[in-house]
């Protein structure tokens, strides 16, 4: 990836072509005079400070005062030093879609990258001649980050040190000698250690226990006597306190100087003598005189445009019940005579014979996955949890219904993505650990294969049988998490595994579907790439021996071999397909597969003690609320006399009515959540949720469980989703795109389009440059929302949003929330004044401790039994161990949540489930905005009516008001007195049909909540 220019000519082409379809944006400038995570440099001669802030680069006179932006946001600039000689400043820069080093004039002009290729190179220190830059880098490839030097003028590389601990943070020694580093493991800087240039001989200057803290941001005093850095105390997401040293450079010894900011950034501070310093903590600018043991702030203001997007929002038809093509196929299977295709769709189980229409070899509403053919083509290998845990079952298609249909190898673990060996003797599959295993299909027995990856994707068996590969996350290093999507091969008989690239710094396209799949020639073994399908050659034992060759030039998804090895099947863009492997000739697959949306014929009448329509601290006693089909008709004062034609009367006489709420970041379709099955959308409902915003999943099981719910053949919230997130070159998750060319980018939008998605995911590794183009194709071609982890995009690219107040960030630290877990006015002021949306997202938890029976409630009977024992765990967390500290940054974190709230933006609550717990979290949430300063109403808020503001539903959806839809719940208690009381649903209507919580619940638990409410 190659920067060329802020904005890219296809980014203008998409603008001018689609400028008809959206408004003007509006814009406004923010003043903001603190900063979160700022760095600062300052000029040799101490007249100009050059200062971070929010990833802008600006200059403003050493006294302070107001600043000049000096770099743009897509040129995502940062961690700036000036040089000695006074004549550039060295940036590190992530304008190409990898971190490289560059050089400015102090200006901002005269932009040069210095640096180049696949390696992330950080933390840019200029030496006292100013003609090196020592960097940290990954460049080597060898598992860790290492420090390097830099010619500037001719671009030569030198590698200075090699272990293998992550080695990062240079800083030169005045005479420039030496170079200091930060020396660890993953993120955790254990010491910080001194190499001498000449020698290499290497001590260390200061060390830290790990279990207690970190350092990290060494910088020498301008005579080398001293040595300042960053000590980081406490473990975890984050840390208690950070506190800028000082101390003696010779080795080990006690601080000479300790700051006085609490939240020291974790940025090297600018020495101006040898007892004067800047450095960057609570908020400010704070100049320190160390003689004197004084700090003063310097005070700035920084001015931000903020853009905000005008744009049509998607339009949904809630109450059409006409006939909508299937469009989630979810997990096609070729059959090996090349003239069937089984998948799962609508939630069942279809074989197809090609050219004829699917039939149905299921007909519940459990959960399926993933069918795979036996080698002989006589039966099916599905999951299905219709007892209870997701197990592979085996139909015999000679059958005439599934009722004999048996599971291989009964368990209470979840068993997902099974593929036959060869032989049809075993089959491979995994487990909710990640762990790939081995099943005896004859006796049921199991065996490991594989020991536990980070999400893989589907296991295939090489055509001798003795090896198994799946793709699996490679990453990089220890300390940043990402890396590519490799091929894991594994011996059977031995277990031993070995990595190989699909090519050059590539990746399998998603760890779930995408490949490998072995050819049954035992020639080739084929995957997605690049969104495109590809094959490479393999040796005798299924191990890749030659470069990959491309197959087509359009969207791939699932591709499945047939027993010949002449034909693939894959997915594109909603539609099958049919390659012919040596023609190249692409065949369409007709589906004749539709799909109604299910909706009510009704005259519904709630009596109830309470009303809370969704937004506002009022409340109606006393009501009749009238539902007809699937819309609330009118709330009026309850009458003895029901109006005519009442098909069906509920008394709520001691409970509350009030909307469903709304989960606004969960991935129903990955993650954790693959292992749920159909236990995951009940929970959710069971706990009041009829609205889900699905952030980031697998696209074809996330439209197909869309269709399934819309449908009513299983059952779950009204769902709002996305496909994959659309990621950089680097990835982590399994449901990330690796995206590395504008090709693909471009491919990956359409795709998402293609597929009607609701809302596009923009991830951690994806440049501002490449993510402001799928902010203007979300928008103009779709109408719908795009989010990040960033608030810069937000602020002044016009993203709609953030789904976190800070999460991952590529940097390493996050402008919308410090390491100690505060934020400051900058974010609060952008967040509140910007118009964008945000999630907050605690993952604390903490609050168990208030509410230790939420582990043992019914409900918790959907779960499955690990997630359930996570729970519990959780609880027993909060409630054993001291929760002062992390109390604490709930507290901090809510405070940013009541802030702009009160300030009129629009914080939304959200969980990231389920890698925090379903359900359950999205209470914990609800209760901490009120424990820290809300009102109960306002805390609703946030999972009703401000959701269909953010997202341009509230003609529909997130308040009760007459012709809104009939998404709601009915609760016991009062939730505007008691928030608790909010968790305590009875029954929960979606789309106008009501059911109990005990109805929800019955495939997996037995229970009568609400069955005396909604019989």
């Amino acid at each position: 990836m190659h920067f060329v220019s802020p904005r890219l000519s296809a980014l203008a082409l998409m603008i001018a072509a689609s400028s008809a379809f959206a408004a003007t944006p509006i814009t406004k400038t923010i003043a903001v005079s603190e900063g979160t995570d700022m760095a600062v440099t300052v000029s040799p001669n101490h007249k100009t400070i050059l200062m971070d802030v929010q990833g802008l680069l600006f200059t403003m006179p050493f006294a302070g005062g107001a600043s000049k932006q000096i770099t743009t946001p897509e040129q995502e600039a940062s961690h700036p030093d000036w040089s000695p000689n006074g004549n550039f400043v060295a940036i590190q820069s992530y304008a190409g879609g990898t971190f490289h080093i560059w050089t400015m004039h102090p200006d901002g002009t005269d932009l040069k990258q210095i640096t180049n290729g696949h390696g992330d190179d950080r933390e840019p220190r200029i030496s006292p001649d100013s003609k090196t830059i020592a960097f940290a880098s990954d460049r080597s490839f060898k598992g860790s980050y290492d420090i390097w030097t830099v010619d500037v003028a001719s671009g030569v590389l030198k590698q200075i040190t090699s272990s293998e601990a992550d080695e990062f943070e240079p800083a030169w020694s005045p005479d420039g000698s030496s170079l200091a580093f930060v020396s660890g493991s993953s993120i955790t800087g254990k010491s910080i250690e001194a190499i001498n240039l000449a020698s290499g001989h290497q001590h260390t200057v200061a060390s830290i226990d790990s279990t207690i803290g970190r350092l990290e941001a060494p910088s020498f005093s301008p005579d080398g006597a001293q040595i300042a850095y960053v000590r980081f105390s406490g473990v975890g997401l984050f840390m208690n306190t950070a506190s800028l040293i000082v101390a003696n450079a010779s080795g080990d010894s006690a601080p000479t100087y300790i700051g006085k900011a609490t939240d020291a950034f974790p940025f090297p501070a600018t020495w101006l003598s040898k007892t004067e310093l800047i450095y960057t903590g609570n908020g400010h600018i704070l100049h320190t005189n160390l003689s004197a043991k004084t700090e003063s702030s310097i005070p700035f203001t920084a001015v931000i445009e903020s853009t905000r997007p005008q744009y049509a929002h998607k339009v949904y038809d809630f109450d059409s019940t006409a006939a909508h093509p299937v469009k989630g196929i979810y997990a096609p299977a070729l059959s090996p005579d090349g003239k069937q295709a089984a998948f799962v769709a609508l939630n069942q189980l279809y074989l197809m014979t090609i050219g004829s229409a699917p039939v149905a070899l299921t007909h519940d509403t459990f959960y399926k996955q993933g069918p795979a053919w036996s080698p002989d083509g006589k039966r099916l290998a599905y999951v299905s949890d219709r007892d209870g845990i997701e197990n592979i079952y085996l139909h015999d298609l000679a059958a005439l219904d599934d009722s004999a249909d048996r599971r291989v190898s009964p368990s209470q673990s979840a068993q997902i993505m099974p593929a036959w060996s060869p032989d049809g003797r075993l089959i491979a599959f995994q487990d909710q650990t990640g762990a790939t295993l081995l099943t005896d299909v004859t006796t049921g027995a199991v065996k490991s294969l594989a020991p536990l990856t980070f999400f893989p994707g589907r296991p295939s068996f090489s055509t001798n049988g003795k090896t198994v590969a799946i793709a699996t996350i490679k990453p990089y290093t220890k300390r940043f998490r990402e890396g590519t999507s490799s091929i894991l091969t594994v011996d059977v008989a031995t277990g031993k595994t070995e990595f190989f690239s699909p090519a050059k710094f590539e990746s399998i396209t998603t760890r779930t579907e995408d490949g490998p799949i072995y050819a049954p020639n035992g020639k080739e073994i084929a995957f997605v790439m690049d969104d495109l399908l590809y094959t490479m050659p393999v040796d005798a034992d299924g191990h890749p021996s030659g470069p990959a060759s491309k197959l087509n030039d359009e969207t791939t998804d699932a591709p499945t071999w047939s027993g010949d090895s002449r034909k693939i099947l894959y997915l594109n863009n909603g539609t099958l397909k049919l390659l012919d492997v040596s023609s190249k000739v692409i065949t369409l697959v007709p589906v004749e597969l539709t799909f109604t949306r299910s909706k009510p014929e009704q005259k519904l009448l709630i009596h109830a003690a309470r009303f809370w329509k969704g937004s506002g601290p009022g409340e109606q006693m006393d009501v009749d609320i009238l539902i007809t089909d699937n819309r609330v008709t009118s709330v009026t004062p309850h009458s003895a006399t029901p109006p005519p034609g009442i098909t069906r009367t509920i008394e709520a006489g001691d409970s509350t009515v009030m909307p469903g709420m709304w989960e606004n970041h969960a991935h129903t379709d990955s993650d954790n959540s693959i292992y749920y099955g159909s236990r995951m959308g009940r929970l959710w409902l069971s706990y009041g949720v009829t609205e889900i915003r699905a952030i980031a999943d697998n696209a074809y099981r996330a439209l197909e469980h869309r269709e399934s719910y819309d449908s009513g053949t299983a059952i779950g919230p009204r769902l709002f989703t996305t496909g994959e997130a659309v990621d950089g070159e680097r990835v982590y998750y399994p449901m990330m795109i690796p995206t590395t060319s504008e090709a693909q980018l471009h491919r990956e939008f359409d795709r998402l389009k293609a597929l009607d998605f609701d809302f596009i995911k923009l991830y951690v590794r994806l440049p501002y440059s490449w993510a402001e183009q799928g902010i203007q194709y979300a928008h103009t071609r779709m109408g719908v929302e795009t989010a990040s982890h960033y608030l810069l995009p937000a602020v002044s690219l016009g993203e709609d949003g953030m789904s976190h107040v800070s999460a991952t960030a590529r940097t390493g630290w996050a402008y919308s929330r410090s390491l100690t877990g505060s934020s400051y006015s900058d974010v609060s002021k952008l967040l509140s004044q910007s118009g964008m949306w945000t999630i907050s997202t605690t993952f604390s938890q903490s609050l168990y401790a208030e509410d230790p029976g939420m582990a043992t409630d019914p409900r918790q009977a959907i779960a499955p039994p690990w997630e359930n024992a996570r729970l519990k765990v959780s609880v027993s967390g909060a409630t054993k161990t001291d929760q002062t500290s992390a109390l604490q940054h709930l507290k901090e974190e809510e405070s940013v949540v009541s802030g702009v709230i009160r300030d009129g933006g629009l914080l939304l609550a959200g969980t990231d489930s389920p890698l925090d717990l379903p359900a359950t979290s999205l209470h914990l949430n609800l209760r901490a905005q009120v424990k820290y300063g809300l009102a109960p109403w306002q805390a609703l808020e946030t999972v009703t009516v401000l959701p269909a503001k953010a997202y341009g539903l509230t003609k529909d959806l997130g308040t009760l008001d007459p012709g809104h839809l009939a998404d709601l719940i009915i609760v016991s208690g009062d939730p505007l007195k008691n928030i608790d009381d909010a968790a305590r649903v009875q029954c929960v209507m979606k789309n106008g049909q009501l059911q109990s919580v005990g109805v929800i619940m019955a495939p997996f638990a037995k229970s009568n909540i609400g069955n005396n409410i909604c019989p």
